[in-house]
């Protein structure tokens, strides 16, 4: 979680498209290249994982990462 500016409820469904940034929306700047969640959804989801987002402007964004537990079958690593 982070205390930053959070992201508007209609940008949340496009936070895990490859390139997004609201940086030009709130006029701040930064470096990223709206790269790193799409990755990030990338690997959870090859993982058989789920990544969320909650998040409320002004007051910040808290991103959940689940994953699956070993095969309960016992051939899980």
């Amino acid at each position: 979680a982070d205390t930053g500016i959070g992201i508007p409820e209609a940008q949340i469904s496009h936070v895990f498209d490859p390139f997004f940034t609201n940086r030009t929306e709130h006029g701040t700047t930064g470096e990223g290249s709206g790269l790193g969640l799409s990755v990030s959804f990338g690997i959870v989801s090859a993982h058989g994982g789920r990544i969320t987002v909650d998040s409320e402007p002004g007051r910040g964004s808290t991103f959940t990462v689940c994953l699956p537990g070993p095969d309960q079958t016992g051939g899980g690593r």
